[in-house]
C-alpha cells in the first residue's frame, strides 16, 4: 500500500513540475509577442506632405553608422534616432536636402552615404574591385600562357632531328 502511495505521489509531482513548464512557454510566448509594443515609435509631423516624403526620403538615403549596412530609418539604434532628429528639425528649419546631407557627412563622415562621392580619399573604395579584377584576369591568362609555351617547348624538344629539320623549313615558308 505504501508503494502505492509513493507511485501517486511522484506521478502527482511530475504532473505538477509539467503544468508548470506549459505556463511558463505560454508566458514566454506572450512575452515574445508583445515586445514589439514596447519598442519605441517616433511620429513626425509635418506642414506638408512634400516635406514628410523630403524625410523619407533622406532617412533611406543616409547610412546608419554604426549599424553598417542599414539606413537610419530602419535602425534602432540610438544614433540612428539621433540622426533622424536631426534631419526632422533640419527639414522644419527649411534646409534644403543638400544642405543636410552636407551637414551628416560633416559631422559623421563620407560613411553616411551610399554612394560617396569619388575624392582621393575614396579612391580605394572606388577602385579597387575593378583593380583587383584585373589583376587575377591578369593571373589567370598568364599562368595559362605559361602552361601552352612549356608544352610547345617540351613537344619540340620530344621531336627527332629529321622532324625538327621538317619544323624549320614550314616555319621559314610561312613566317
Amino acid at each position: 500500500m505504501r508503494l502505492l502511495t509513493e507511485q501517486r505521489q511522484s506521478r502527482f509531482s511530475f504532473g505538477k513540475w509539467w503544468q508548470m513548464g506549459r505556463v511558463f512557454i505560454a508566458l514566454m510566448a506572450l512575452i515574445a509577442m508583445l515586445q514589439p509594443a514596447f519598442s519605441s515609435v517616433n511620429l513626425y509631423e509635418f506642414k506638408n506632405p512634400v516635406d514628410e516624403k523630403r524625410f523619407q526620403t533622406l532617412t533611406r538615403e543616409l547610412r546608419c553608422p554604426k549599424c553598417q549596412n542599414q539606413n537610419i530609418a530602419d535602425s534602432d539604434a540610438p544614433l540612428a534616432q539621433d540622426m533622424r532628429d536631426l534631419t526632422y528639425n533640419m527639414i522644419i528649419d527649411g534646409q534644403a536636402d543638400a544642405q543636410i546631407v552636407s551637414f551628416m557627412v560633416d559631422r559623421y563622415g563620407d560613411f553616411v552615404m551610399y554612394n560617396p562621392p569619388v575624392k582621393p580619399i575614396t579612391w580605394l573604395l572606388w577602385f579597387s574591385p575593378v583593380v583587383l579584377l584585373l589583376l587575377i584576369l591578369a593571373l589567370v591568362f598568364g599562368v595559362k600562357g605559361r602552361k601552352k609555351a612549356t608544352k610547345t617547348t617540351e613537344a619540340v624538344a620530344a621531336l627527332s632531328e629529321e622532324e625538327q629539320s621538317r619544323l624549320q623549313k614550314i616555319l621559314k615558308e610561312n613566317p
